[in-house]
């Protein structure tokens, strides 16, 4: 305010100091905060200057001060290259500005209105307006976010915390080395802290995307084109939770790297596929046919298996084929959960109308002891298609009931009444 106040009065030479003393401090003020989330780095600054403080040592501070720049830029990572250069030209225009022994000894330094202004401007861009966590302590940082166990799971709620924790406040650079983290770390030396975590990496790529689309698209293109070429065979398989959240990278991957991963999307077997989220290229169709081949080689148990732990929209006819042929009670009780539960909601109502007319004629399946509970586990969890597939089920329960003194499923039939 100070600076501003001085530069609309024409006293751009203390809108030039001014605008030095807030960045001094800003940089100070943030390295307080980021000592107190435990940033080693900004610890030891911050205690080097209380030290200095306690000690009145004019000399230390003021050496602390000759240097703040070069400390917030190394240590804390406060700025990009360009941001670093911005504000030295500023701290060299306050000395010009605040000890006249720096000019020359005929003409006093006379800042123009322009430079005025530059300077406000970068001292507000690149540092005041911007959340202290910027540099590698935002990333460390956001990567103890993503693998804790408080993290959100649901879009939505990702998207939320992201803006508001670190992109709302965020310089374009910190946003640009966050994208490239996310797809570096999976791969990396790290790889191992983010085994069953890579949905949560992707979908947190796609809230990003959509926060910060232009830098998105950007960094993740040119990412994917340079370093996914570098993922080993042992990894490579991971990226299809990525594909799936951005069919694009598929796209952008080199044609060696594509070659490769269809090869081992041919070989690999369902312990495979399964670990490395694989059956997620379902949505890249040249690989949707490999994945059904790789599918329908693999025995019945094997399936069954896949579609308990990769629900997939492409397995709803397999699924509900196999449970309409449930030769047991047991069997039909373990098809059901292990099927249908998992595939309701993404079920059509054609897929519900198509599940009830596959058992509404097998007794194993609708005598089972279980099998009302999955009916209304399945119900529930398709609740997003009921107004559609609601008659499905009352049509389902008049024809199993036909002639009955006692109905089956009164309780299904209650919670579809209530609905």
């Amino acid at each position: 305010i100070e600076a501003i106040s001085a530069y609309r009065g024409g006293a751009f030479r203390s809108a030039i100091v001014s605008s030095w003393v807030a960045v001094d401090y800003d940089i100070i003020a943030k390295a307080k905060e980021l000592s107190a989330h435990g940033d080693a780095a900004a610890i030891a600054f911050v205690q080097e200057i209380e030290q200095a403080i306690q000690n009145n040592d004019v000399k230390k501070m003021q050496a602390i001060e000759s240097v703040v720049l070069t400390t917030a830029n190394e240590k804390l990572q406060l700025f990009a290259p360009h941001e670093f250069e911005d504000l030295s030209r500023l701290q060299k225009d306050r000395h010009l500005c605040a000890h006249p022994a720096f000019a020359t000894d005929d003409a006093l330094f006379q800042p123009t209105p322009e430079l005025v202004r530059a300077h406000i401007t970068h001292a507000l861009k690149h540092l005041l307006i911007n959340a202290p966590l910027q540099g590698k302590s935002a990333i460390e940082r956001f990567h103890t976010d993503l693998l804790s166990p408080s993290f959100p799971v649901d879009g939505d709620s990702i998207g939320k915390f992201v803006r508001s924790k670190y992109l709302d406040r965020a310089k374009d650079v910190m946003v640009v080395n966050l994208i490239k983290s996310l797809l570096s770390a999976p791969f990396g030396s790290e790889s191992a802290n983010y085994i069953g975590q890579r949905h949560q990496v992707a979908r947190t790529l796609r809230e990003i995307a959509k926060a910060k689309t232009a830098i998105y698209d950007e960094t993740a293109k040119d990412h994917v084109i340079r370093k996914f070429d570098a993922i080993p065979d042992t990894l490579l398989l991971s990226i299809s939770a990525f594909i799936e959240c951005d069919t694009r990278m598929w796209d952008w991957l080199p044609e060696p790297t594509r070659i490769r991963f269809r090869k081992l999307l041919n070989d690999a077997d369902a312990e495979t596929l399964n670990k490395h989220s694989g059956f997620d290229a379902f949505s890249i169709p040249e690989l949707a046919a490999i994945l059904l081949a790789r599918f329908e080689s693999f025995d019945q148990e094997v399936q069954v298996g896949v579609i308990s732990q990769a629900p997939k929209r492409e397995f709803i006819a397999p699924a509900i084929r196999i449970y309409g042929e449930s030769w047991s009670w047991r069997g039909a009780e373990n098809y059901g959960r292990a099927l249908m539960i998992p595939l309701a909601p993404l079920m059509t109502p054609d897929d519900i109308k198509h599940m009830l007319d596959s058992v509404k004629d097998n007794g194993q399946v609708l005598g089972a002891h279980g099998t009302e509970e999955i009916f209304k586990s399945v119900l529930e969890q398709s609740k997003s298609v009921l107004a559609q597939s609601k008659q499905h089920w009352q049509d389902f329960l008049n024809e199993i009931n036909e002639g009955r003194r006692t109905p089956r499923y009164p309780e299904l039939r209650a919670k579809l009444d209530a609905l």
